[in-house]
């Protein structure tokens, strides 16, 4: 309760406000934590979305400043399997090129990219600054379905120059795989904050059920934050049933936003599916 009295965080119309409260409440509590406190306070489920990702950001990058906004770029149009990912690194000239499909909040306050690359025969991930020489952004051709306020872009990377960048070795492994993971308890949770703000704002209940699947991720992940196991796999898809069940509660214009951009938690469905089946083979 002393949360939701707080003002309330907005992607929209104050990202400022946002990048130094969030960047506050980063550096007080852990980034699940920072999640759910955030979707507490955010105006929409875009304002939550963002902030959940920033948590899982955190776990790409622990050393990335509080304040500071990060976006992890790995998709390319039509790529199936890492192998065949066209984004390279030219490592004796120091050079990354290629094109990738969607990075977050492009020319609207993001400050890094970390970038999947081939180099040679590993994936690598480059830590780049977001308004460097040789990216460019490639416009959008029609509407984004959802979380309208956290905008994608797809980006062009012309012989950018990353011979000071970080970079971070077997990719895949560390960041590419984990990252579903903790983008969907992050984002869980931060969505899961926004609709407990709602139920208590309209005088709803908050269910005993809907308590407790937050309660037991948020337990789960203090403990586990490698990867997804059969545990986690059920406490996500838990949270994700119950968040579901509150959010048909809500009335009003956020009930229109949430009907929206609760597509956004359906996009990870048939990957956890796969891996559910994969682990129990």
């Amino acid at each position: 309760m002393i949360t939701l009295k707080q003002p309330e965080l907005s992607l929209q119309k104050s990202p400022f406000t946002l990048r130094l409260t969030y960047g506050r409440l980063l550096r007080s509590v852990g980034p699940a934590s920072a999640a759910f406190s955030s979707g507490l306070r955010s105006d929409t489920p875009s304002t939550a979305f963002f902030c959940g990702y920033q948590a899982a950001i955190r776990f790409v990058d622990p050393l990335l400043e509080a304040e500071q906004w990060g976006a992890l770029c790995v998709s390319e149009k039509g790529l199936k399997s890492l192998s065949s990912m066209t984004t390279r690194l030219d490592h004796e000239r120091g050079w990354l090129s290629g094109v990738k499909s969607h990075a977050l909040m492009m020319g609207q306050g993001m400050d890094w990219l970390y970038i999947l690359a081939k180099r040679d025969d590993d994936i690598v991930a480059l830590k780049v600054a977001a308004n460097s020489d040789g990216i460019r952004i490639i416009p959008n051709q029609k509407p984004q379905p959802f979380v309208p306020d956290a905008q994608h872009s797809a980006i062009a990377l012309e012989a950018v120059d990353v011979k000071a960048a970080v970079i971070f070795t077997d990719a895949h492994a560390n960041i590419n795989r984990p990252f579903r993971y903790w983008e969907d308890v992050c984002v869980g949770l931060a969505f899961a904050g926004w609709i407990v703000r709602q139920l208590i704002m309209q005088e709803s209940d908050v269910s005993l059920d809907f308590s407790d699947a937050i309660q037991k991720i948020q337990s789960e992940f203090s403990n586990n934050t490698q990867g997804y196991s059969i545990d986690t796999l059920q406490l996500v898809d838990d949270l994700y049933r119950e968040m579901m069940i509150a959010g048909d509660q809500i009335v009003g214009d956020s009930a229109v936003s949430w009907k929206r951009d609760r597509l956004l938690l359906a996009l990870g469905e048939k990957a956890r599916q796969m891996l559910r089946e994969k682990m129990a083979d």
